[in-house]
């Protein structure tokens, strides 16, 4: 098996290179003439997209919060499930769930990843 350092030092490089040929690309699209036309329309569209949904959002407002409280419960809800999952998991018993619906299976899945320390 491969070491740790050398397959994160691996990927660094990666990243590195990706890096270098997204600004080779971004540099191409930023040259291009009917490229930027395309942009200067579609920044056009945003805008007055935005104006249509804020319209229409200051008429749902009641709806808007109640949909930020559902999300802000669902987000809670989804912390238990980890920390429930990870605490039976931790006493070595077996972690199940199924959709009540469908009946179909769920097992956990953890990951890991590293953060800089500095």
């Amino acid at each position: 098996m491969p070491e740790l350092q050398d397959v994160f030092n691996r990927v660094k490089e990666k990243k590195q290179e990706r890096k270098k040929l997204k600004s080779v690309y971004a540099d191409a699209l930023s040259t291009s003439k009917p490229y930027q036309d395309v942009l200067e329309e579609l920044n056009t569209l945003k805008a007055k997209k935005q104006g249509m949904e804020a319209e229409i959002k200051a008429q749902f407002v009641s709806e808007l919060e109640a949909m930020d409280r559902i999300k802000a419960d669902i987000d809670a809800d989804n912390q238990l499930m980890t920390d429930i999952a990870l605490t039976t998991m931790m006493k070595g018993e077996t972690v199940e769930l199924k959709d009540p619906e469908t009946d179909t299976p769920y097992e956990p899945v953890f990951s890991v990843r590293f953060k800089k320390t500095t």
